[in-house]
């Protein structure tokens, strides 16, 4: 399947999830998908460079306790895309932390990547936040926009920016 094509599929299976749990305010409570989905969500003392793991046979989703809200909260929804998109591929997921084009042997750069699609689509969906900016009174070429609408979503700017990037509704500066 194409690159294109399965970013479709992985946004149909998210607008499934976010329609099951009849999510209309922001921001999306991740961990109350998760649970509701069968998974225990836990903080973990993990070492520095480890942001998160699902073991898949314990329905645990496992999030690094010392870094901050949003950089938890994306944990939680990549690992939750681990284990919606890829639990056949895999017993046991532990992600480092997410770096640009820094993937370790033990990743698949491909799974990576789907599952940060996933924890983007559910943490910023896309009707909700074109929503958003529609609304907003400011250039979304600037920074002060980009951090308004990272805290509506709950979220870092950078994932704010990335996300707005892949939708088309910025360009890149």
């Amino acid at each position: 399947m194409s690159f294109i094509g399965r970013v479709r599929e992985i946004n149909i299976q998210v607008s499934s999830i976010l329609q099951e749990f009849v999510i209309s305010s922001l921001p999306v409570k991740i961990e109350d998908i998760a649970k509701g989905l069968g998974l225990k969500v836990i903080p973990y003392a993990f070492e520095e460079d480890i942001s998160g793991t699902l073991i898949i046979e314990k329905k645990v989703i496992g999030f690094n306790q010392t870094e901050s809200r949003v950089r938890r909260r994306f944990t939680i929804a990549h690992e939750l895309g681990h284990y919606i998109l890829h639990q056949n591929k895999k017993a046991i997921f532990l992600d480092k932390l997410f770096r640009l084009n820094n993937t370790s042997d033990e990743q698949n750069p491909e799974l990576e990547m789907e599952a940060n699609i996933f924890a983007a689509s559910i943490l910023m969906p896309e009707k909700m936040l074109k929503s958003e900016v529609e609304n907003i009174e400011f250039d979304l070429g600037n920074d002060e926009a980009i951090k308004y609408l990272a805290r509506i979503f709950d979220v870092s700017s950078m994932a704010m920016y990335y996300r707005l990037l892949n939708l088309n509704l910025i360009t890149p500066h």
